[in-house]
């Protein structure tokens, strides 16, 4: 795994070249040549070598949340610890993944939506990731025809919704409607209220999600899912739709004393992580000068609350009464990061500190790009507008919640 494609692909041409010495790649790389009682990295390389490198099999991965890296999914061997071979095949660039878990360690947390391979610490404790669509699997040796199942999509795919699905979803719709389910689930776990009511039972179990009593209601609930998943959806490009103009002033990349900052300037060196046993990166504290927001920023957050509906009290309670800077070295920062921007947190993890840990530049060996610097401002952008969304997913909750479906006991008996 790698922050950088290239520096990746590069490893790997070592890795599959059998010009270099089995000594030698230790030396390059130590990790992928040191034997544990689960792994044997002679012998996987001895096999690997004579099979070659599948460059095709270089995937983008999400590492941590709003921190998609590259992979190398190797399908044979342990070259790659759990390979999940049932996992690999259902991932594609026009399916969706909700990622959640059963219990957690500590606080529940929201779920992501994400696009690409999820690690298994995408959560605290372990993440589930539970598709939208299925692939479904061929078996060329089989003569019988397969009966026709109401979920099949076309190109040997089908929705991932269970019989009882099925039965709501000829009450209320159609078996199409059932990818709406799957927005309406994550706008309801990102509602405050729910997550404040249910606070008990999600730390015990899996979410229970009520579902509404009609199409409409469902519609409305996906639609809003739908705002939320763009946001959620880091490899989607953030628009003016997404991501509103109120939030322009965020996180913009300043330099101390004012000027352009020089691409050399561009090194996290404000102490936002270091290496920890076995080369584990560890979170620090960094830098950070929390602030009153300036009369420029507040003005322009008046400005964008009308256009939302909002007062300036309700846009300032969503995003905190205070706002930060947050540095990346002595000579640059992002300005006006909003307090409950700066402290979002999801799968256990706050999301922006999270990603600086990790690109500090004795871990990174390299300053961050430009397209890194504007990541970072489009990620505090990205988390505000979720943020602002929070008024909208109470209410949609509390509209499902006074009209949701009850289940005929007798409709339940048949589907299980």
């Amino acid at each position: 795994m790698d922050i950088d494609r290239e520096s990746l692909i590069e490893r790997l041409k070592q890795y599959f070249d059998k010009d270099i010495s089995n000594d030698e790649m230790h030396r390059l790389s130590a990790s992928v040549m040191s034997k544990t009682k689960r792994f044997d990295a002679h012998k996987t390389r001895g096999i690997l070598l004579k099979r070659g490198f599948l460059p095709n099999n270089v995937v983008r991965y999400v590492y941590r949340p709003f921190d998609v890296r590259w992979l190398y999914w190797e399908p044979e061997t342990k070259l790659l610890d759990e390979k999940r071979s049932e996992y690999f095949p259902h991932v594609s660039k026009d399916n969706l993944w909700a990622v959640s878990q059963q219990k957690p360690r500590r606080e529940w947390s929201q779920p992501q939506a994400i696009r690409s391979m999820g690690c298994l610490d995408l959560m605290d404790r372990g993440a589930s990731c539970i598709p939208l669509i299925l692939k479904s699997p061929s078996n060329p040796k089989s003569l019988l025809q397969e009966p026709p199942d109401a979920r099949d999509l076309s190109d040997g795919k089908k929705l991932n919704i269970s019989d009882t699905t099925l039965l709501y979803l000829s009450k209320i719709g159609t078996v199409a409607n059932g990818e709406d389910l799957f927005y309406h689930s994550l706008a309801t776990m990102h509602a405050p209220a729910y997550r404040t009511e249910n606070a008990g039972g999600l730390r015990q179990d899996w979410p229970r999600i009520p579902l509404p009593n009609s199409k409409k209601t469902l519609l409305d609930s996906s639609a809003l899912g739908r705002s939320l998943t763009a946001l959620l959806d880091t490899e989607a490009p953030a628009t003016s739709t997404t991501v509103g103009p109120e939030l322009k002033l965020i996180g913009t990349i300043s330099r101390v004393g004012g000027g352009s900052l020089l691409e050399s300037e561009l090194n996290v060196r404000a102490g936002w992580g270091h290496s920890g046993k076995r080369g584990a990166t560890m979170p620090s504290k960094g830098k950070l000068f929390e602030r009153d927001y300036s009369p420029s920023e507040r003005k322009h957050f008046l400005e964008g609350a009308r256009s939302l509906g909002l007062s300036e009290t309700e846009i300032l309670t969503h995003l905190g009464e205070k706002t930060c800077d947050v540095y990346l070295n002595d000579a640059a920062y992002w300005s006006n990061i909003p307090i409950r921007v700066w402290d979002y947190t999801i799968g256990g993890y706050q999301v922006i500190k999270k990603w600086l840990s990790y690109r500090e530049e004795p871990l990174l060996a390299r300053p961050l790009s430009k397209d890194e610097v504007r990541y970072v401002q489009e990620m505090a952008r990205r988390i505000a507008a979720i943020l602002l969304l929070e008024p909208a997913l109470n209410a949609n909750y509390e509209a499902v919640k006074q009209n949701p479906y009850h289940w005929p006991a007798k409709e339940v008996e048949i589907a299980n």
